[in-house]
């Protein structure tokens, strides 16, 4: 078996040959992608660790992988297709166990809830988070997984701020789940002043990798308060919003000045003009040059 710094697999696996294990951390949830490959046969590993965690079981090739509170005794439920999730306490023995799978993909978060108070303005239901939930499912909580997955896995073409709306999104997601939720009421958005300080400090540091925790500061908010109120009065959530705001600067570096594309995506906090010219294709529907060529006659 490949190990590697940080691997969140412990506790004497059998049948598992070598794990691709790329993290990332955003808001005191650590986020491990895993591709897990294994041997023809039986195969397990005791998934035990001090921090709570969430595992959504992204893909399966060749078989199917099932979770288990003790490896000789299966799982009663038996859907066959990917998507399942666990969320096990830290400290709490989970057997991750196949018989006939080739490898499979997963997203694990580990989740230091000290810090988690404070990015979501209210205190943590202590009972939910203490009690373990085994192979349950939930299709947006699934899709939050992969994009989490997808930004592990290409650290450079996502933001920080892109992570850390995606980690808030999933926590508020995962403590309701069971619970009934009132009506919505309708939110009202940032006073001017907070929009203003916001907006005009996203611009001045386009090139920067901000924080959702920095902008929510500002505001006198927590995160969650903060990208709800930042939507209702823009429409988007903080991560859309800058990077809407990076391709109208870009539009006018490329038609006002003289810089090199290569120039203009990092002036623009795009990590390569590679990235640069991908995300503004898709934006503008034409890329950087051309839409130079075109503006400029």
């Amino acid at each position: 078996m490949n190990t590697f710094p940080g691997e969140p697999i412990i506790g004497a696996p059998h049948g598992v040959t070598a794990v691709e294990h790329r993290s990332r951390t955003w808001n005191g949830v650590t986020v491990h992608a895993l591709t897990i490959h294994v041997a023809p046969g039986e195969a397990w590993s005791l998934l035990t660790g001090e921090q709570t965690s969430l595992s959504i079981v992204l893909d399966e090739i060749g078989g199917r992988v099932e979770p288990r509170l003790k490896r000789e005794q299966p799982l009663v439920s038996r859907r066959a297709a990917p998507g399942h999730i666990n969320f096990s306490p830290g400290g709490m023995p989970l057997w991750g166990y196949t018989d006939g799978l080739r490898h499979v993909k997963e997203v694990r978060l580990d989740f230091d809830f000290t810090a988690l108070p404070a990015v979501l303005g209210e205190d943590l239901d202590r009972l939910k988070i203490q009690t373990p939930r085994i192979h349950f499912h939930d299709d947006r909580i699934v899709h939050l997984g992969a994009l989490l997955t997808a930004a592990c896995e290409a650290p450079d073409e996502h933001s920080a701020l892109y992570g850390d709306s995606l980690t808030l999104a999933l926590l508020i997601d995962l403590l309701r789940l069971g619970t009934p939720q009132p009506e919505e009421r309708s939110r009202g958005g940032l006073a001017p002043w907070q929009l203003r300080r916001v907006t005009d400090y996203l611009r001045a540091h386009l090139s920067d990798n901000v924080r959702l925790e920095e902008l929510a500061t500002m505001t006198g908010l927590s995160q969650s308060q903060f990208s709800r109120a930042f939507k209702a009065s823009t429409g988007s959530p903080p991560h859309r919003w800058q990077m809407n705001e990076r391709i109208l600067q870009a539009q006018q570096h490329l038609v006002q000045g003289s810089s090199s594309l290569a120039e203009i995506a990092l002036a623009t906090g795009f990590t390569e003009q590679s990235h640069f010219t991908r995300v503004f294709s898709r934006m503008v529907g034409a890329s950087p040059g051309a839409y130079r060529r075109a503006r400029r006659g």
